[in-house]
């Protein structure tokens, strides 16, 4: 097992790069590494939901996980599968450990301002290795559909 971990401290945003050829959950990798950052899984079993919270609850009602952005697409982290015998299963167990190059966890007001009213409980940005290669773009390919001119 090779772990490569970088910390880059900008204001309050923290990055953490790691290469690993093992299987790990982004999850707990990132436990205990942010200050503020609180993950709580309901059980021990692989892929068992988790909630993540930055910065604690700011809502008694409403929704307090941060949003997830994977390659630059937002991520719904809810569980699947949820019935009352079983918890479901994590979105984020879903994304392949070995395959992620960074994650980055904005807190700062600043940081977040970019993402509106669903980055004020916090943003968690995972960059895999295929997100990194460049390729055509979506817009692209609908020029090549000929749907754009």
């Amino acid at each position: 097992m090779i772990f490569l971990k970088n910390y880059i401290l900008t204001f309050i945003s923290f990055t953490f790069s790691f290469i690993s050829f093992s299987q790990i959950f982004i999850d707990n990798e990132i436990k205990g590494k942010v200050a503020g950052l609180t993950v709580l899984t309901q059980s021990g079993t692989p892929g068992a939901p988790s909630y993540i919270r930055i910065r604690g609850n700011g809502s008694l009602i409403g929704n307090n996980a941060p949003l997830i952005i994977v390659d630059g697409v937002p991520y719904d982290n809810t569980p699947i599968g949820a019935n009352p015998k079983f918890p479901g299963l994590d979105m984020l167990a879903l994304i392949n450990g070995s395959e992620v190059y960074s994650v980055t966890v904005l807190k700062n007001a600043i940081d977040v301002a970019p993402y509106g009213v669903k980055g004020s409980n916090g943003v968690i940005i995972i960059t895999t290795q295929r997100g990194l290669k460049k390729g055509p773009t979506l817009e692209d390919l609908l020029y090549d559909m000929k749907i754009l001119y």
